[in-house]
């Protein structure tokens, strides 16, 4: 996968990953109950309500989102791999703050002391990622 393609998924990721913590949750504690209608065994057959309760079976769809989550997780830590091992600190936090925070290029040009939003994408972004190609 094309690193690029990569970095921009990292707030989707963080975002998917928080949905499924939720839903596997949600899955873990769902019970169930119902009132069904039923008479006496004897007569004068009489109608009488029962609640019934019960879990439903989602063992095989939570392993499912479980093994979701973690290849989500995995992604994100491949990210932060990859931003933490740049070695230069502006170009890192180049990164950090376009990928990681989701900065504008304007917002990072003035985090970095510039005020050319185009110091931060071409000279130090994408001539850090020309250099890996």
């Amino acid at each position: 996968m094309k690193i690029t393609k990569l970095l921009k998924q990292y707030k989707d990721l963080c975002r998917e990953i928080k949905e499924l913590e939720n839903y596997i949750k949600k899955l873990e504690n769902r019970n169930v109950s119902d009132i069904v209608a039923g008479s006496n065994n004897e007569f004068p057959y009489q109608i009488v309500n029962f609640k019934i309760e019960g879990l439903v079976p989602t063992d095989k769809l939570c392993k499912v989102l479980v093994e979701r989550k973690v290849k989500c997780e995995q992604l994100k830590i491949k990210i932060e791999e990859f931003i933490s091992g740049i070695p230069d600190s502006i170009t890192r936090q180049v990164f950090q703050y376009r990928y990681i925070d989701g900065l504008s290029w304007q917002a990072i040009a003035y985090r970095i002391g510039r005020h050319d939003e185009s110091y931060p994408r071409k000279v130090v972004h994408d001539k850090y990622l020309e250099g890996l190609e």
